[in-house]
């Protein structure tokens, strides 16, 4: 029975194998199919037009709080025990939510219209705008991670990239205008996104019971999560804004390291154990997590510099030599993955558990140290003091974790 789990011997346990075995795939094939993507747009874009890219995806994700994020986020646990009806209305919300951050992207693009004189930038920005209502949308795969259903996030997650990818080869055969790369992959996204939803609904037997409590966790979570964005985007922000697209593209590249290695590997981690964490106590889950924590570290830690000694042939290959400079970068991100392993298991027990005084209190130490520090350190060392403050957060955050950790298990 995949719903077998043993938390003594979870390499023996069918459930983690299940879990393990989709989600490590889906892993496998969405960051192949990623660098190729990366690999296509480096090698074929100039520097300007992939840091357009990037622009408009981090102001996507500026907005993605309009989104109301938190209730996906909620509804890992809502439905893990039990409350489907959790899904259908964050789903609404969410398209309410993305419908008015539609209308802020439109507004952007008139503003590069008509003071900006740019008109590609308006034109990705409007195209952002008119596929709002499903540009944030997620909650069928927390929909599916609650139920345990990690075969249909593989089964979603894998198709929906390879078409993108096939779109973007496709694009680039005929133009290398952004425009055309930037539409493609967007409206490959929503209809998916958008698929994925009828068929929970419309086909998945799903009751229609909610969770107060897990909603009331949404909006609050998608409160702090504003905090998150900011703080996650803000480094694209100053490094676009200050130095120009053209510096936001080797800044870019040389954070992939740091997304493929650590963000991605993370999120699998959390899919994997936050709808076990969430049907065992608090106690229980803090001791399970205290005991693996050295070990986690540990073959982090050698995963780090396995990926160290090749990473300048790595990078030379996959992104051309135009993006050398993204070399250096990409070490302190190596760092910076270091620094951040305690976040990952603690985090996810606090999100299974609604814990709402612990996650504002990381979000606030997330937050603090980047305001205070990012600006600073950016105007006295350039690109490298934006990563350094990144550094220094993790760090923080890190040391809190093994603090909540520790004060749960007993």
């Amino acid at each position: 029975m995949k719903n077998s789990f043993s938390w003594k011997k979870p390499l023996a346990s069918e459930y983690f194998r299940y879990a393990g075995g989709y989600l490590g795939m889906r892993f496998v094939f969405i960051s192949l199919f990623g660098l190729v993507i990366q690999y296509l747009l480096t090698h074929y874009l100039g520097r300007e037009d992939y840091g357009l890219l990037v622009w408009v995806a981090m102001v996507i994700a500026f907005l993605s709080p309009l989104g109301l994020p938190g209730m996906s986020t909620s509804i890992t646990g809502a439905v893990a025990k039990g409350f489907h009806g959790n899904f259908r209305r964050g789903t609404l919300l969410e398209i309410a939510g993305g419908t008015v951050g539609g209308l802020v992207l439109l507004t952007i693009a008139a503003y590069y219209w008509i003071f900006g004189y740019s008109t590609t930038k308006a034109v990705v920005f409007m195209i952002a705008g008119v596929f709002g209502p499903g540009l944030w949308v997620d909650t069928h795969l927390f929909y599916w991670n609650g139920r345990k259903d990690f075969k249909s996030i593989f089964w979603w997650s894998v198709p929906m990239r390879f078409a993108q990818l096939v779109a973007t080869a496709a694009i680039l055969f005929y133009t290398s205008n952004p425009v055309w790369i930037f539409g493609g992959q967007t409206l490959v996204l929503v209809f998916a996104n958008f698929l994925a939803i009828y068929k929970i609904i419309k086909i998945d037997r799903t009751n229609f019971d909610i969770s107060r409590d897990y909603m009331n966790y949404g909006w609050l979570s998608s409160f702090l999560y504003l905090l998150v964005t900011v703080t996650a985007q803000i480094d694209k922000f100053i490094v676009g804004f200050f130095f120009g697209l053209d510096k936001l593209a080797i800044f870019a590249v040389g954070e992939l390291i740091y997304n493929y290695f650590y963000k991605t590997p993370k999120t699998i981690i959390s899919q994997i154990f936050m709808p076990r964490l969430a049907e065992i106590s608090l106690k229980n889950a803090s001791i399970w997590i205290k005991k693996r924590q050295l070990y986690l570290i540990l073959s982090v830690a050698g995963g780090v510099v396995i990926i160290g000694m090749f990473l300048p042939i790595i990078y030379r290959f996959l992104f051309s030599s135009k993006y050398d400079d993204s070399i250096y970068y990409a070490y302190l991100f190596l760092v910076n993955i270091l620094v951040g392993i305690p976040v990952v298991l603690v985090g996810t027990m606090m999100r299974a558990h609604g814990m709402k005084r612990e996650t504002a209190i990381s979000q606030a130490i997330i937050s603090i140290p980047t305001f205070v520090l990012m600006p600073v350190l950016a105007y006295f060392m350039g690109i490298q003091g934006v990563i350094f403050s990144r550094i220094i957060q993790n760090i923080v955050l890190s040391g809190y974790c093994l603090f909540v950790l520790e004060r749960c298990s007993k």
